[in-house]
């Protein structure tokens, strides 16, 4: 069974600031535990894929390597991180960190009942867009409402899969799953596979800042750069060199076409767009390693597993994961976020999503 006990936080006021310091969460996966098993024990096979019989060390090293295998990529550090870290990194969002990025966000419900919005854990990939008094961007309530827009597309979507295909009950069971009811493994891979869709968008976030859109003198400089590494050996080749040199051709005419004075207006607006852009990075970045270090300092973040594999009744995968504390959302202003019915649903889906479809487990071999 699927468990995850949570304790009261406990808060700690001091003169600067209140924390809540997170107990450790518990999880334990049985179904992915006879998963690995049946794993370790699958058959060895010839180059042709007939079975072939083995000794028992060969079954043990076997099932050795495959646990390691397991444990290798849930630790392995890819684009810098392990998926492990990577996921104590969205808990640290998710659990009180996104107050840095939207505040405490609430919405005033029918008959004025304030309800507090929980954090989806994705704020994190807004840094460097929000709004300050040297830049514009997204106000906190407007990156709530975005959150909340693509929740409700994707929840919309399932429902209409549902209808299309007189799915009502798998849908249905999909929210019990979300609501804590035990997942099998095609679950996990459907919240995998959602969950893969949200981050894939909103990775890039970031970059859908208006100001990475290029001026025209920046296109022009983009494409001949093009040109300057382009080979023209096939036919393929040339024909495409010859579109780009059609392309860069017309924007220097249009270029030129500008008054003296639309060209500096250009290479003014060119020089705001690359002072913004540098901004939303370096804040991007700063944001995203100050998290992560505040998960390394002291290793005040865990995440410790543990396999058992001796038998298929008695297997489980138990998931052990520590937070550093963090300071509490009630720090942070609130912020009243205006969200139709529908808008709210999908923001409340989306903030259930990460924590199963983001696991580590979940994201590994075992699911894949």
């Amino acid at each position: 069974m699927h468990t995850l006990h949570k304790q009261q936080s406990s808060i700690e006021a001091d003169n600067r600031e209140t924390e809540t310091t997170l107990s450790p969460l518990y999880r334990q996966w049985p179904q992915l535990g006879q998963e690995l098993v049946v794993l370790e024990h699958l058959p060895a096979t010839t180059p042709d894929g007939q079975k072939r019989p083995c000794s028992e060390q060969e079954k043990q090293e076997r099932q050795a390597a495959i646990r390691r295998a397991l444990i290798r990529q849930v630790y392995r550090e890819e684009d810098v991180y392990s998926p492990a870290l990577r996921y104590l990194a969205f808990l640290v969002v998710k659990k009180g960190r996104a107050g840095v990025i939207v505040g405490n966000p609430y919405v005033i419900e029918r008959r004025g009942r304030k309800r507090e919005l929980p954090y989806t854990g994705l704020e994190g990939y807004y840094a460097g867009s929000e709004r300050t008094a040297q830049r514009p961007g997204l106000t906190a309530e407007e990156i709530i409402q975005e959150e909340a827009g693509i929740g409700e597309a994707l929840l919309q979507s399932l429902k209409h899969h549902a209808i299309e295909e007189d799915a009502w009950t798998e849908f249905t069971h999909l929210k019990r799953i979300l609501a804590g009811a035990t997942p099998d493994e095609e679950d996990l891979q459907t919240l995998r596979i959602l969950w893969g869709t949200v981050i894939s968008r909103l990775h890039v976030r970031v970059y859908q800042n208006p100001e990475f859109e290029l001026t025209l003198t920046e296109q022009i400089k983009q494409m001949e750069q093009l040109l300057s590494g382009m080979q023209a050996r096939t036919e393929e080749e040339r024909c495409l060199r010859s579109a780009l040199e059609e392309e860069c051709t017309r924007l220097r005419q249009n270029y030129q076409c500008l008054s003296q004075e639309e060209q500096e207006q250009e290479q003014q607006e060119r020089q705001r767009r690359e002072r913004i852009r540098t901004s939303r990075l370096e804040e991007f970045h700063r944001f995203r390693e100050e998290t992560y270090k505040l998960i390394l300092e002291q290793e005040k973040g865990r995440y410790t597993l543990g396999v058992q594999d001796s038998s298929f009744e008695g297997a489980t995968i138990t998931e052990t994961i520590a937070l550093p504390a963090i300071a509490d959302r009630r720090t942070y202003p609130p912020i009243h976020v205006h969200l139709a019915p529908r808008q709210v649903e999908g923001y409340l889906f989306l903030a259930q999503l990460g924590e199963l479809g983001g696991d580590p487990l979940v994201r590994s071999m075992l699911i894949s």
